[in-house]
């Protein structure tokens, strides 16, 4: 599981220094000078983004019926929702 809080503070310590044409030897920015910390921030932030993108929704059979059911958990749900009331995932129509 990524770490929302970290993103964040990456992100604006990135932004800093990006707005003030930072040359990283600046003594404010510490942390943008670990590439190793900057490169975590950006995978985690892609992973977040990631974990938010629309997942298709399925059709399954139950009782001998079509439904149509959240592609990330399985729950059925309801013609037209936007979101699986199950797992709160985005869900993207055909």
């Amino acid at each position: 599981m990524t770490d929302r809080e970290k993103v964040i503070k990456g992100l604006e310590i990135e932004r800093e220094c990006v707005s003030r044409d930072c040359d990283r030897n600046c003594g404010k920015c510490d942390l943008a000078q670990d590439r190793d910390w900057l490169l975590s921030v950006y995978d985690d932030a892609i992973a977040l983004l990631k974990e938010q993108e629309p997942v298709p929704v399925i059709q399954r059979e139950v009782m001998h019926m079509l439904v149509w059911c959240c592609g990330s958990c399985g729950v059925a749900i309801t013609d037209g929702d936007k979101f699986c009331r199950m797992c709160g995932k985005a869900v993207k129509w055909k």
